[in-house]
């Protein structure tokens, strides 16, 4: 049995060509073998993870269309006559080289260069696809549009038939009594008419035949024969110009094939990988990482072969100084399977496929052995243990400080003495040459071994001793038991058995074996504890995260709430002024009039209104900030990130500018900060006490120089953009104009003005400029 066979790789080929569009790419799935050159796997594996990402996002290449046309092609090169079914292929083909060539626009969010060397190699021929598509239609005949002189054939015949139809429907009508059912046939191409037999010589005309009961005949009419010989002339005149369009569309064909040869190579690739990355997307899976160093690191890996709501996931970590990896544990607890994993991962890497698990990282190898399972053979005379020795002694001869070797209960099918000496011996023979080793065992002695020597990576699978059953969970740095005892409890052995069994083997047990097993069982029961324990832990890192995230909303709702509050405020205070207008108003039109009591009466009126404070912002003190975190401006609802964390104030990124803020000017946002380029930035200063004091509505900049005032200007316009303030007066002045000129300069320069405008007579006029921001 092959190494691929060994680890059932043939089994996964198998469900990655049910994946492919068409037979060529699905024979070139199920024959592909892992390659051991460097540059190809690392080719295979980079082409595969763009199809990947392509096929996560964006759906399976479109393969409509494309089949093997191998065999037509290069009938067409020789310059045979191809059908008109064989022009329809072709037609389809271009078409779907095409849709592939669309499917390849659409990846727009991710460099695929290996994609892009492949599918830029594909030529769409469009003007073959023109001059075909003329002549043949979907269902593979040629069309009256090839030519003119078809058109023209088709026209006769269509003619010539309605006259035939005339022809035989005056005869029936005239010789209804001889006529049966007056049913009109063709046989050859040719019109005729069924009669009664005793009057089929009555009629002149050609006799073709009686029918099966002999009491009618077939004959051909004196007046048909004429119209038939014509119909059929037109008909060989139609296969003529059929032929010669075939011949011409041949032509075309012939003119592409070797090209279409090439697109058709490149489709079975491209449909290959994908078929691949479509089974990776279906599992699960990702695409390995490619070392230098040899070492192996597989993240939760999971055997691709196991039901996915069974297996159980497990990582495996082999790196230098450790070469070898021996595993022990229970029968059937899963050693095999975790051997096979990582022999299964390298092979599918070295075939170009992803491979179950969250991310790996596989070594090059020159070259893979496995020893697993029986090849014992009748016919040569080979027992289960000569089998496995043929094998290793292969193994001992050819492997190579750069091979993995993957050994299943090494040392097992013979005298356990010998064997375990024999494996001992292999072991050793592997670790002179410094190739990287998997093996499996059950030996206590393989174990002892494993434990003296540094270069030796034990690990064992677990086993449930409460449940007697395995767990299938792979455990690094221990050795297992076998647990044969409790397992033939569980399957019924009597407990006699088990009892002196137990007693036998204790009696054989050396003071180190017992000290071993007693440590063993005390490395066990803290794995546990403390798996138990990150369990916990995890459990409170989640509810402390959902506490948080209900802590940021109820703070948002807060601001909110005082935001809301405060607009009610403004509202309630600008009906007051109103209020309070309409009384000085009335005070002022009255003050020659009124007595002094009634004008102290409006004027007490004016001190009923009432001053509105401005909510006060209670900060959580025992709040930590960090760079980096994600923040909201409390006055605006922006997302910002922290760049730096001073004494009294911070620094926060937003849109690109740096903003000097108080801790109580902003609070913790659920939203994630994109990473961006590095770019230059513009540091700006909040200067309000509070973010829901209220800002004026215009800038003054009269009396100031030039620079002066564009200074004040920027300051302002930074805090206008902070507290969202949409629209707002720049006072300049009329003055020489060279001020209101240098507002106008810079305001055309800022991104975020929308527009800006001189201002109506009774917005200042001339002298000032109301600006619109986005």
């Amino acid at each position: 049995m092959s190494v691929e066979n060994s680890l059932e790789l043939n089994v996964i080929l198998e469900q990655v060509a049910r994946h492919c569009s068409f037979s060529l790419s699905k024979e070139a799935v199920l024959n592909t073998v892992p390659s051991f050159d460097p540059l190809i796997i690392r080719r295979d594996q980079s082409r595969v993870k763009e199809a990947l990402k392509a096929v996560i996002k964006y759906g399976n290449i479109p393969m409509a269309g494309i089949r093997d046309l191998s065999e037509m092609l290069k009938n067409a090169a020789k310059g045979r006559i191809l059908s008109a079914n064989d022009l329809n292929q072709e037609i389809r083909f271009i078409q779907g080289i095409r849709s592939v060539v669309s499917y390849k626009k659409e990846l727009t969010d991710f460099e695929h260069p290996f994609l892009d060397d492949l599918i830029d190699t594909l030529v769409v021929h469009e003007h073959t696809e023109k001059y075909l598509s003329r002549c043949i239609n979907e269902y593979g005949e040629v069309m009256d549009s090839a030519s003119h002189e078809l058109a023209a054939i088709r026209a006769n015949i269509r003619r010539a038939e309605h006259e035939i139809a005339q022809a035989a429907n005056r005869f029936v009508a005239s010789h209804s009594d001889s006529v049966i059912d007056g049913i009109i046939t063709y046989r050859s191409g040719r019109a005729l008419i069924l009669v009664r037999a005793s009057e089929k010589n009555q009629f002149g005309g050609l006799v073709y035949g009686d029918s099966a009961s002999g009491q009618a005949s077939y004959i051909e009419p004196a007046a048909l024969v004429t119209l038939n010989n014509r119909r059929q002339g037109y008909l060989d005149d139609e296969q003529l110009e059929i032929e010669r369009i075939l011949t011409e569309c041949s032509r075309e064909v012939t003119k592409v094939a070797k090209e279409e040869l090439a697109n058709l190579e490149t489709c079975a690739i491209l449909d290959t990988v994908f078929a691949k990355a479509a089974w990776g997307a279906a599992n699960d899976a990702c695409c390995a990482e490619l070392s230098e160093t040899k070492e192996i690191e597989l993240i939760k890996a999971r055997h691709p072969l196991i039901d996915p709501l069974k297996v159980v996931a497990n990582t495996y970590h082999i790196s230098d100084p450790k070469r070898i990896l021996l595993i022990t544990g229970p029968n059937t607890g899963g050693k095999t399977v975790s051997m096979k994993v990582i022999g299964l991962f390298t092979l599918m890497t070295y075939c170009g496929m992803p491979v179950t698990c969250e991310s790996a990282s596989i070594p090059y190898f020159d070259r893979v052995f496995a020893d697993i399972g029986d090849d014992q053979s009748v016919v040569s005379s080979l027992s289960s243990f000569s089998a496995h020795v043929s094998k290793q002694a292969e193994i001992c001869r050819e492997a190579t400080g750069n091979s993995l070797v993957l050994l299943d209960e090494v040392g097992s099918g013979t005298d356990p003495n010998e064997g375990e000496a024999l494996a001992i011996a292999i072991l050793n023979r592997l670790r002179e040459i410094s190739c990287m080793c998997v093996a499996t065992t059950h030996y206590s002695r393989l174990k002892a071994y494993g434990k003296r020597h540094d270069d030796i990576l034990c690990a064992s699978v677990e086993f449930d001793m409460k449940h007697l059953m395995p767990t299938y969970r792979y455990m690094e740095g221990t050795t297992g038991s076998s647990n044969a005892f409790e397992v033939a409890e569980r399957y019924g052995l009597p407990k006699g058995i088990v009892k002196y069994a137990r007693f036998l083997r204790n009696q054989a047990k050396t003071e180190e074996d017992t000290l071993i097993e007693r440590l063993e069982a005390q490395l066990n029961e803290s794995r546990q504890l403390s798996d138990e324990l990150e369990k916990k832990i995890a459990e409170n890192e989640e509810i402390r995260k959902n506490l948080e995230k209900k802590k940021i909303i109820l703070e948002k709702q807060k601001d909110e709430f005082h935001a809301k509050a405060e607009k009610e405020a403004a509202a309630y205070i600008e009906s007051v002024k109103e209020e309070a207008d309409e009384i000085l108003e009335k005070l002022r039109k009255s003050s020659q009039s009124i007595p002094v009591h009634e004008a102290i009466a409006e004027r007490g009126k004016l001190s009923k209104i009432v001053k509105t404070e401005e909510p006060e912002i209670i900060e959580d003190e025992n709040r930590e900030y960090k760079v980096g975190d994600a923040v909201e401006l409390r006055s605006s609802n922006q997302v910002c990130e922290i760049v730096s964390i001073g004494r009294k104030d911070m620094k926060v990124l937003l849109n690109g500018r740096e903003i000097r803020v108080r801790k109580d000017q902003i609070r913790p946002s659920l939203h994630v900060i994109p990473k961006m380029k590095e770019k230059e930035t513009t540091t700006i200063h909040i200067a309000s006490r509070n973010i829901f004091a209220s800002m004026p509505l215009e800038c003054n900049l009269i009396g100031l120089h030039v620079d002066e005032a564009l200074s004040k200007m920027g300051d302002y316009m930074d805090q206008a953009k902070v507290h969202s303030l949409k629209t707002f007066r720049i006072i300049h002045g009329d003055g020489t104009g060279r001020l209101r000129k240098a507002v106008h300069d810079r305001l055309s320069k800022d991104k975020d003005v929308e527009e800006f405008r001189l201002g109506m007579p009774n917005e200042g006029g001339t002298g000032a400029t109301v600006v619109v921001m986005k």
